[in-house]
């Protein structure tokens, strides 16, 4: 059965992590309203993406902006093309930092008492992710213990831009959840401003190199 479907009802970045998990060659072709891109795999690997007008990186940013349109994955569709050489998870990440929707953040993480910790044995790619000087600092004080709202706190930041930040660490397998809050704790909302707080000092981390 061949991998196909409606971006209304899935996840490029999803469709992308299946194709990593494969290890797949081929083209995914991506149908949009008003242009068509491809992106192609090479043992997973994205090497090159194109749509009717630009390529490279900023072909892939393009793509994953999309919302309506219809994807297929053909294996065996290549290229001698190669416009970009990036891990998936790396991928993912960049979509995430455009992130700036509330329910698509909240679908992952419900409220800001989320607990979240390292992943200690991450897939293979991830060593290759270069993070932001921002990421590096709330990923600091990720030890499993303190909430989202807490990490929030110690590095000075409002609770959103922490979530939106870690929603991508989350899904490029850098961090995970290791305990949601329960139910009744209010839902997370996009603030107007960010609020000023204490800052309370750095943190260890030496899992990853800083790139």
């Amino acid at each position: 059965m061949a991998l196909q479907g409606n971006l209304e009802d899935f996840e490029l970045t999803d469709v992308f992590q299946l194709i990593q998990l494969g290890q797949k060659d081929g083209g995914l072709r991506i149908q949009s309203e008003d242009d068509v891109g491809i992106v192609y795999f090479k043992g997973g690997i994205v090497i090159h993406a194109k749509t009717n007008s630009i390529q490279g990186e900023t072909a892939i940013d393009t793509i994953l902006s999309w919302k309506k349109g219809r994807f297929v994955f053909n294996p065996n569709e290549e290229t001698l093309e190669r416009t970009v050489e990036l891990p998936i998870q790396q991928v993912i990440l960049e979509a995430a930092r455009r992130i700036d929707e509330m329910n698509k953040i909240q679908k992952l993480i419900p409220n800001f008492e989320v607990i979240v910790n390292i992943i200690e044995v991450p897939e293979a790619g991830v060593e290759k992710i270069h993070l932001k000087p921002e990421e590096w600092k709330i990923l600091s004080f990720v030890d499993g213990s303190r909430s989202i709202r807490e990490i929030a706190s110690k590095v000075s930041v409002s609770e959103f831009e922490t979530a939106r930040v870690l929603y991508g660490l989350i899904s490029s397998g850098l961090v995970k959840i290791v305990k949601k809050a329960q139910p009744v704790v209010k839902p997370i909302e996009k603030p107007a401003e960010k609020k000023e707080e204490k800052k309370d000092g750095g943190g260890l981390f030496g899992l990853f190199k800083k790139k």
